[in-house]
């Protein structure tokens, strides 16, 4: 039996950037916390604890947000998915969408998910960092 004044593990904590990114999603679809809401069946308190990351949604809660605002599961974690997928890739995006609105497995999923894009972050960065060759000549000069 669970309790409300038990401890919550990290997993069931709020995260900031999700929440950021949903408030930048639900500014940008022109609506309001209370139009949110509203349309989820939930309270604009809610909503406002998922945005400033006090609170994590549950994927219904999730799902049924970026439906308001015109977008996905699989947008919001990947961003938009291409038109010119091979039937491949549109199988491993209709599983993945599947695993992620399934309340069961999605924070398993996301914690998976989570854990990849954190390894790759160093990879990612260093792809996209330009190099200044002339400060590695300074450095050259001096030593």
């Amino acid at each position: 039996m669970t309790h409300n004044n038990e401890p919550k593990g990290p997993w069931l904590q709020g995260d900031t950037e999700v929440g950021q990114r949903l408030s930048s999603i639900r500014l940008r679809a022109g609506l309001t916390q209370t139009d949110i809401a509203e349309k989820v069946a939930v309270s604009r308190q809610h909503i406002s604890n998922i945005e400033t990351g006090m609170t994590s949604p549950t994927v219904r809660v999730l799902g049924d947000y970026l439906q308001v605002c015109g977008m996905n599961l699989a947008e919001f974690f990947y961003g938009p998915l291409p038109i010119n997928q091979t039937r491949l890739q549109r199988e491993y995006h209709s599983k993945l969408q599947a695993l992620l609105q399934n309340d069961t497995t999605s924070p398993v999923v996301r914690k998976v998910l989570d854990s990849f894009m954190t390894s790759m972050q160093p990879t990612l960065t260093a792809v996209v960092q330009p190099t200044d060759s002339r400060a590695g000549a300074a450095d050259t000069r001096t030593a």
